[in-house]
């Protein structure tokens, strides 16, 4: 069973997440450090996503539970009062392909909806290559408005779900 809670202030979400990070493919598609430090240490990680854990504002961080273990991370962050962005990814290689991010993006566009009924459309927008998170993100609910350059220059898709 898929859960999800929001990431807390503790050393074990945040080795957590450096261990995420540390993995090889999850180095392809997802941010380890701007700060380009091979690889992401754990103070980079407490620095990025504490204040988001500790004081959440903007950028709400939510780690993704299979049987009560952290298996992955979900968060969303607030582009204007009608438009949430989301990023996420499964950690282990073991957890992935077997349905856990696309029921953890369901669950999370539920939460979104009930914390802020007046957004009008959610927006992810993985990498064209990585066929894996694009597939999730339709199994999802998301679909594909067209591909643009992202910050690091590779093509990205954009993906969207609307709602009245």
């Amino acid at each position: 069973m898929i859960t999800l809670r929001l990431m807390e202030d503790t050393m074990a979400d945040y080795q957590a997440l450096r261990s995420w990070f540390l993995e090889p493919e999850l180095q392809q598609w997802v941010w380890c450090d701007e700060k380009g430090e091979p690889p992401v240490s754990l103070e980079r990680i407490i620095e990025k996503y504490g204040e988001r854990v500790k004081h959440p504002k903007d950028v709400f961080p939510y780690f993704i539970l299979h049987g009560g273990q952290p298996i992955g991370f979900i968060q969303y962050y607030i582009q204007d009062a009608q438009t949430i962005g989301l990023d996420m990814w499964i950690g282990a290689v073991k957890n992935r392909s077997r349905g856990f991010g696309s029921e953890a993006l369901r669950q999370m566009v539920e939460v979104i909806r009930e914390k802020h009924p007046g957004v009008k459309t959610l927006f992810i927008d993985p990498e064209v290559e990585n066929k894996r998170a694009v597939r999730c993100y339709e199994k999802a609910g998301f679909r594909s408005e067209g591909v643009y350059i992202g910050e690091e220059g590779a093509p990205c898709l954009m993906m969207k779900i609307h709602f009245e």
